[in-house]
């Protein structure tokens, strides 16, 4: 709104030397050390830009041309006189009224009670004959009287009846010649076209709202705006006719508060704010005083500080010449490091909240920018806050790099080679790609070349991944379960616990360092390993007959789902929301955008908490070895075996872990064996019983594929119709508690089954279907 306000403080307070030259305005820099010392104390991220890139261009800081031969831009608020060397600095709105200042006094006066007043119908028809009441009468001497010290040189007044009555009242009282009276027919009442002689509150219906009424017409009548800019105009053109006069203005109340909007340069919600609803703006015969200063302002008298409407305004020079704006405007870089103070009008308010001088708001915590912001406004923010404070006005520096099409190239339109973001967000979502970004090598301040397949990774490996989490939870049961304080004594949930804990501090620790990149991408890795471990090695725990041990694998569940939420919240902001949401159900903030970060989770892992990550890894890496093993080996992970032997002695005497390196083996026995050749050594004998046991897993494996097919849900007991062979009944029978408990069957029929495909598990043959 203010361009010249926003700089003002630059101009009245600089201690930069400026060289007004004919041919242009430029800074002179006399002690480049002081930018250097200052840019010491910046952190900048990565820190090579701020000690190479930046702190190489410090070193050559030339003098700097701040102004431009251009019509758009902030003008340069400096008046030149054109008979003298003499040059003005305007610092305000409030310095070019004082500059402008009409020496004439306006005085504007309602007209007194008349009978339309008192009917309570609108009367904007010159024609129709509403004459002033007794009490409006009074009111009007009552003004006259109040206006006889002024000594009126000249009265204006509107062509209606009840205004050219009162003007005529107040000339007798103040001893003015009535023949005198100027009418002028932009001071007339508001046209209201055909809802003239209605009620007032048939015109206030005619609007949905106060502000529609600037644009908004009656048939036949005027709207806000075509009044304000007759009335304001008619302001502007008797101060310029005359000069040192007493001017009184007689009019009515709605033609009168616009004008005054339109000489205070308002815009229409500030010209409604001045006016309380229902209630004039003026009474009836009331008098005001008008301090008129003519001000830049556009066509519908709205204060406007850009050419061509600030170059309109001149004033006298102390040598008798004429003061008139320079013709240049600034350099687009200086309004840019003028931000930090213009964003808060410093320094002529909000003082509280933003003082450079006692570091208040000042400097900002971060800033963050492309890297081809080097030289522009990285580089204008610190040499004019130097300049005027001797500091900077930031603390740290987050430099993003060049984004380019996936081939390397410049993304461009003629190329076409790039997709429509919009696009990439309906197909991947905003969260997907903003993640994406933000753990790329563009965080630190490196070239990205755009690929949409990493946009789609994103997308399949954390937001799917966690909806699928949540999914899982809220399947099995999961807010079923009572919210509580609890502390498992399973070691995958004391795992995941400890990984969220190391999650949140590496989180917390890298956005501390606005290193976002690295503040992002721990996210991916914890996902992973809440999908692709806790999950899967919990699921039988979400069924299990252990009442503890199911409740502390969904509260440990829940936890993960709430923290990361809240963790979550700076990358992708809107699946956190969704998150946060669902497992909170409405009963904790409005937001997750509401939350306090999650501190109770972060900080330096214990020494315990230390020994279970690494005994885990340790776990998932003899898991891999071993399942290297069998395919090695050519045997499938559903065929069990009996031994898989270990060099680690790290995991020694830990059941608890060796139960799940049995489980994803699917071995019936751990052992440590410091002798063997190699890390892992897989016992593949397969007895009669293992194959057995093959076989039954096989047929798990096929009726739960079936339940998927048949869209059965977790929960849903179905039956089972078996047809198979001898041996495969042999299986059924043998095998029949452990196949229903794993499976959900209420019941195991052995029938004929026509259509049918016919299946070979192992050395058996079998049918299968369920309902």
């Amino acid at each position: 709104k203010t361009h010249i306000q926003k700089i003002s403080k630059i101009f009245c307070y600089c201690k930069i030397k400026f060289l007004l030259t004919q041919t242009g305005h430029v800074m002179t820099f006399e002690d480049k050390k002081k930018f250097k010392k200052v840019n010491k104390n910046i952190k900048w991220v990565p820190k090579e830009v701020g000690e190479g890139r930046f702190g190489k261009w410090l070193e050559g800081a030339r003098d700097w041309a701040i102004s431009r031969s251009r019509f758009w831009g902030a003008p340069l608020p400096v008046w030149k006189c054109d008979r003298c060397p003499e040059k003005h600095f305007i610092g305000s709105v409030e310095d070019i009224k004082e500059k402008t200042k009409s020496t004439n006094n306006i005085y504007v006066v309602r007209h007194g009670e008349a009978e339309s007043n008192t009917l309570g119908v609108l009367s904007s028809n010159p024609k129709t004959m509403h004459h002033l009441t007794d009490s409006g009468k009074e009111q009007a001497i009552v003004a006259g009287e109040e206006l006889k010290k002024d000594k009126i040189d000249i009265i204006y007044c509107s062509p209606f009846l009840r205004t050219k009555e009162t003007a005529e009242i107040i000339a007798d009282t103040i001893g003015y010649s009535k023949d005198k009276i100027v009418y002028d027919d932009r001071l007339h009442e508001i046209y209201v076209g055909v809802l003239d002689g209605k009620p007032d509150a048939e015109y206030q219906n005619f609007f949905n709202d106060r502000i529609e009424k600037f644009w908004k017409t009656p048939e036949g009548g005027e709207n806000y705006t075509t009044v304000k800019n007759r009335m304001t105009d008619f302001l502007y053109e008797i101060d310029s006719k005359n000069e040192g006069k007493n001017i009184l203005i007689v009019s009515h109340n709605t033609p009168i508060w616009l004008m005054y909007g339109g000489m205070k340069g308002m815009t229409q919600k500030e010209i409604m704010a001045i006016r309380e609803q229902g209630k004039p703006f003026i009474k009836n015969s009331e008098v005001m005083k008008f301090d008129f200063a003519p001000i830049p302002h556009n066509r519908n008298y709205e204060l406007d500080l850009h050419r061509p409407f600030i170059d309109e305004i001149t004033f006298k020079c102390s040598c008798g010449g004429v003061m008139k704006r320079v013709p240049e405007v600034f350099d687009c870089w200086f309004e840019s490091g003028s931000m930090p103070y213009a964003q808060s009008h410093y320094p002529f308010e909000n003082l509280d909240k933003f003082n450079p001088e006692k570091e208040i708001g000042f400097p900002a915590d971060f800033i963050a920018e492309g890297l081809d912001q080097t030289r522009g406004w990285f580089y204008s923010m610190l040499v004019l806050a130097v300049a005027l404070f001797d500091k900077t006005s930031y603390k740290n520096v987050v430099v993003n790099g060049i984004v380019l099409a996936e081939n390397g190239q410049k993304m461009s339109k003629r190329l076409n080679n790039y997709s429509d973001p919009m696009e990439l967000v309906d197909q991947y979502s905003a969260d997907a790609m903003r993640y994406y970004l933000l753990s790329s090598p563009a965080m630190k301040s490196e070239d990205l070349s755009f690929s949409n397949k990493g946009v789609d990774e994103v997308l399949k490996k954390i937001i799917m991944r966690l909806q699928n989490v949540y999914s899982f939870f809220e399947m099995y049961g999961g807010f079923d379960v009572e919210v509580k304080d609890f502390e498992s004594t399973n070691i995958l949930d004391k795992w995941v616990i400890v990984r969220l804990k190391e999650t949140a501090t590496q989180i917390t620790k890298a956005t501390d360092n606005y290193e976002l990149d690295r503040a992002t991408r721990p996210i991916n890795d914890f996902v992973d390993d809440v999908s692709t471990w806790f999950l899967r090695r919990s699921r039988d725990r979400f069924k299990s007959e252990d009442v503890i041990d199911r409740e502390s694998a969904m509260l440990t569940t829940r936890k993960i789902i709430l923290e990361l939420s809240k963790l979550l919240a700076p990358s992708m902001p809107f699946l956190a929301e969704d998150l946060y949401l669902k497992i909170t159900g409405g009963m904790e903030k409005e937001s997750v955008h509401l939350e306090n970060w999650p501190e109770d989770i972060v900080g330096e892992l214990s020494k315990d908490e230390i020994d279970i990550l690494e005994k885990m890894r340790e776990t998932r890496l003899l898991v891999s070895l071993g399942l290297e093993a069998r395919v090695k080996a050519g045997v499938k992970v559903r065929q069990p075996l009996n031994k898989l032997k270990v060099k680690s002695e790290k995991l020694k005497g830990e059941n608890e872990y060796f139960g799940l390196i049995k489980d994803e083996v699917n071995v019936k026995e751990v052992v440590v064996d410091a002798l063997i050749e190699g890390d892992v050594l897989l016992d593949t004998i397969l007895t009669f019983e293992l194959k057995e046991e093959g076989i039954m897993r096989d047929i798990v494996r096929m009726i739960q594929e079936l339940r998927k097919t048949k869209k059965f849900n977790p929960s849903d007991s179905v039956e089972l119709s078996v047809d198979t062979d001898k041996n495969g009944k042999i299986i059924f029978d043998k095998f029949k508690d452990e196949i229903s408990k794993t499976t959900g069957l209420k019941g195991i029929i052995f029938e004929v089954l026509e259509n049918i495909e016919l299946v070979e598990v192992g050395d058996i043959k079998v049918k299968i279907d369920i309902k």
